[in-house]
């Protein structure tokens, strides 16, 4: 009998670290905590005034804070953890390639991304149903873009944890996502007026403005700042080009790492 084929594999592989997540209670802690955070955040926003302006609040706070965090716990250690631990000794010795354990593992790791962010979608268009009785038809686009941003945070903390320990790239996924590329696109727009196109965490900001996309995407305040809503196609572009060479990178770095 000859070996299963490479897409074969690669489900084994994310099966295991599937059920890896849940016996760990990483999963399904995450899906509890994503609940009963998706619950408050929308308790404090029902007096937003409309259905829009509910979705556009509601909305924003998956894009910065709940999918990079949620990326970070997922991602963060999965690759580096298999070299520190020296789990890879039993993993990387089968005769499987280590493109097909790393398209694997992330298939599992994407997949628990989506069931989070599908979690907060679906009560935050449970209670704009309830506290509304309509939900806007644009949240569909802001669905696909939150996906496919989660995607992206997700490929970038493969990268770090394919040349870092596990801690190393835990703290480098969190600083990066949460403090350093924000503050370069706030340093970018409101200091030098150059709109941040190119990093990551300024393309989020399309999950939210989706929902109701402004009449002027670039508005100087009189006071002389300025803020920007992203290009949703140029978004959506960046996001891809983001994940396709992470991936590609982190296909490298993992071949080229040794066991140490």
């Amino acid at each position: 009998m000859g070996l299963p084929s490479t897409p074969r594999q690669a489900m084994t592989v994310a099966r295991y670290e599937l059920w890896k997540l849940i016996k760990e209670w990483r999963l399904i802690g995450l899906i509890i905590l994503v609940t009963a955070f998706s619950i408050v955040v929308a308790k404090e926003l029902e007096r937003s005034g409309d259905a829009v302006q509910f979705a556009k609040s509601f909305f924003t706070i998956v894009a910065v804070l709940l999918i990079p965090i949620v990326g970070i716990i997922f991602g963060g250690n999965v690759l580096a953890s298999e070299f520190e631990r020296k789990t890879g000794y039993m993993l990387f010795s089968n005769p499987i390639r280590r493109a097909t354990v790393i398209a694997g593992k992330f298939t599992a790791c994407f997949i628990s991304v989506v069931i989070m962010i599908s979690i907060y979608y679906s009560i935050g268009i449970a209670s704009m149903s309830g506290l509304y009785g309509e939900v806007p038809a644009t949240l569909l686009g802001s669905f696909g873009l939150a996906i496919l941003y989660g995607c992206a945070v997700l490929s970038l903390t493969f990268l770090f944890s394919s040349i870092l320990s596990v801690m190393g790239a835990t703290v480098i996924s969190f600083f990066t996502l949460l403090m350093i590329m924000p503050i370069l696109h706030s340093v970018l727009l409101n200091q030098l007026m150059i709109e941040p196109w190119c990093i990551l965490t300024y393309t989020s900001g399309a999950i939210g403005a989706y929902i109701n996309p402004p009449a002027q995407r670039v508005v100087i305040t009189p006071s002389g700042s300025s803020y920007a809503y992203p290009d949703f196609t140029i978004s959506a572009l960046v996001m891809t080009v983001y994940i396709l060479v992470s991936l590609i990178l982190t296909a490298i770095a993992t071949k080229r790492r040794e066991m140490r």
